[in-house]
């Protein structure tokens, strides 16, 4: 870890003294040592006795462990910093400290979402899919345009995108949110703002089941309303939609949102890649803008593509992106040398499972796609270092990386079809899953961003 000078003054919050040790993966940097440690808007300083000055921003901070009064830091490349005996001043540390990181780190995750509102406090538990507690304690919660968040006192900031969200519940002044992953949060002692908030969620999800059925009625304005009210409740903004799964309710309205895909930029490509998908189990989504007419609505696809001529692969591009230049997405669906065991059966269940995660970590980042490609050494510059924290906090978004076998930039058709063919060819021929296709004709990717 290198000793690093501030290159500005900030302002000190919270200036006390502990002991620390600093380790590396193989060794001890510092043994426990006294240190001055000071909390700022956007860092964390220790002055240990004897060993310089070091600064760590809250971004570098992969997670935060509080117990047994210490506070554990997982940094990058392994490192942890171990903070201890601070004394009557413990809590108040560790409350400060958390609500600082959740904070810097919220900027990151939101990706220039809108404030609805916030000002809401209570108790919460957070299980997961195995029903087993994750979370607890006390929280506050904010309301964004796409999703709600949760900033516990102590723990780990909760981003649940309300596309996410099944079903929700108000009994006896009690709140439960089950979420696609079988995940939910139960939410106790809002007090006199339980009606706000309940008033609140309410608007929230009205406004994205009005987009939905805006969505429909603009690719189907004859619509009646019952199939309208079916398929509203299926469509999720920001969902992957199978194609089975919308001919169950209205095979019209799969006809038509191909339709709406193809008077896009996106027809040849995706009439291209829909050819080499021989089992019919396409996937479709749109997803409004974060910045209204300015950003506009895009409609994108996830198109499987697996036989042992043209391997295992999921492509995916979206259409509609103003100002941004295009690129198809490909993703390995199995190991290599696992494709060669499974049966189509498995192959097809496991389609549905890896498009499951492409689609949770799409939305996570909403949708930008440079945590997918970048190398690692890309991830440590500034720009970008905002997105160690989502890998790291949402393991579908390392997946994509793990899976990624390459991107095709558009130039031409004939350009762009070629590329294509190469890029499963090598896909076949490779035995390593984590060798990606470089694609020579690349452009510059800051186009892309």
């Amino acid at each position: 870890m290198p000793i690093i000078e501030k290159k500005k003054k900030e302002k000190k919050l919270l200036e006390l003294t502990a002991s620390i040790v600093l380790k590396y993966p193989e060794a001890i940097q510092i043994p426990e040592t006294s240190a001055k440690i000071v909390l700022e808007d956007d860092n964390l300083s220790i002055f240990p006795e004897g060993w310089g000055t070091y600064v760590f921003s809250y971004r570098e901070i992969l997670k935060a462990m509080a117990n047994d009064y210490k506070l554990n830091l997982i940094l990058n490349k392994g490192n942890e910093l171990v903070i201890s005996k601070l004394g009557y001043q413990y809590d108040d540390f560790v409350r400060m400290f958390i609500k600082l990181r959740n904070g810097a780190l919220l900027k990151d995750m939101l990706f220039q979402e809108t404030l609805k509102k916030s000002g809401f406090e209570a108790d919460f538990s957070f299980f997961d899919e195995n029903n087993t507690m994750q979370q607890t304690g006390k929280t506050e919660f904010v309301f964004y345009q796409t999703s709600l968040v949760l900033l516990p006192e102590q723990g780990e900031l909760i981003k649940i995108p309300f596309s996410n969200i099944w079903e929700i519940k108000f009994e006896d002044y009690q709140i439960e949110i089950k979420l696609d992953k079988r995940e939910r949060v139960s939410i106790t002692k809002l007090g006199d703002k339980f009606d706000l908030f309940k008033e609140t969620m309410n608007n929230c999800l009205n406004e994205i089941n009005l987009n939905v059925q805006e969505f429909i009625k603009s690719i189907w304005p004859e619509i009646d309303f019952e199939t309208l009210n079916k398929l509203s409740k299926l469509i999720k903004e920001g969902r992957a939609i199978e194609k089975k799964s919308i001919e169950t309710i209205a095979v019209n309205f799969w006809e038509k949102f191909e339709k709406a895909l193809t008077r896009t930029e996106v027809k040849d490509e995706y009439e291209f890649l829909k050819a080499m998908n021989k089992q019919d189990d396409v996937y479709l989504g749109f997803k409004k803008g974060l910045m209204g007419k300015l950003s506009g609505d895009y409609l994108w696809f996830l198109i499987p593509i697996y036989n042992d001529r043209l391997g295992n692969v999921i492509a995916f591009e979206t259409a509609g992106e103003k100002d941004k230049g295009r690129a198809t997405y490909f993703f390995r669906i199995v190991g290599r040398n696992e494709f060669q065991k499974l049966s189509r059966e498995d192959l097809s269940k496991k389609v549905k499972e890896i498009v499951s995660k492409i689609n949770n970590g799409l939305n996570a980042i909403n949708f930008r796609r440079e945590p997918i490609y970048l190398p690692e050494e890309k991830l440590d510059e500034p720009e970008y270092v905002k997105y160690k924290f989502s890998m790291a906090k949402i393991p579908e978004i390392q997946l994509m990386r793990d899976l990624f076998v390459g991107r095709i930039i558009h130039k031409d058709d004939k350009q762009w079809q070629k590329d294509v063919l190469e890029l499963l060819a090598f896909n076949v021929e490779s035995k390593n899953d984590l060798e990606k296709w470089i694609n020579t004709n690349e452009e510059d990717e800051e186009s892309l961003k």
